[in-house]
């Protein structure tokens, strides 16, 4: 069974999670730290208990908020002790959505193709709504 440990700074990983409870349910896969909010919780000895419970029952994806950050850097000093974990930078909604709904084991190329799309739904609005509107004038 696919583990997501969603982790940033603040309650975005909170409120991450609560959003993908609100669009797919149970999320019981899916465990979140709001480092230097939960001051009574280590977040990297939380995310490595739950690493060692897991490790070998499936895919665990640790999902930090920025690359270089501080919670990114603590999330990926784990790698070298635990090398079948995957740290991910930059968590957006739709890569959370997509990790969240696999069934079974994610390769390689999969979660790059995962990220590839999570990437692609980010989108100027204003640029896409006059590209529209040109479209509809020119179709005139």
């Amino acid at each position: 069974m696919t583990q997501i440990i969603l982790a940033s700074h603040g309650y975005l990983a909170k409120g991450m999670k609560d959003t993908l409870n609100m669009i797919i349910g149970d999320v019981s896969m899916v465990e979140a730290f709001s480092s230097y909010r939960d001051e009574d919780v280590n977040v990297r000895d939380a995310v490595e208990e739950i690493i060692k419970e897991k490790y070998d029952k499936g895919d665990i994806f640790i999902l930090t908020d920025i690359l270089g950050g501080s919670v990114n850097t603590e999330m990926m000093s784990l790698i070298k002790e635990y090398p079948k974990i995957h740290v991910l930078s930059g968590m957006n909604l739709p890569v959370v959505i997509s990790l969240a709904t696999q069934t079974d084991e994610v390769s390689e190329n999969e979660l790059q193709q995962i990220i590839k799309d999570s990437q692609q739904s980010i989108v100027y609005c204003n640029k896409l709504l006059n590209e529209c509107k040109n479209m509809q004038e020119g179709d005139l």
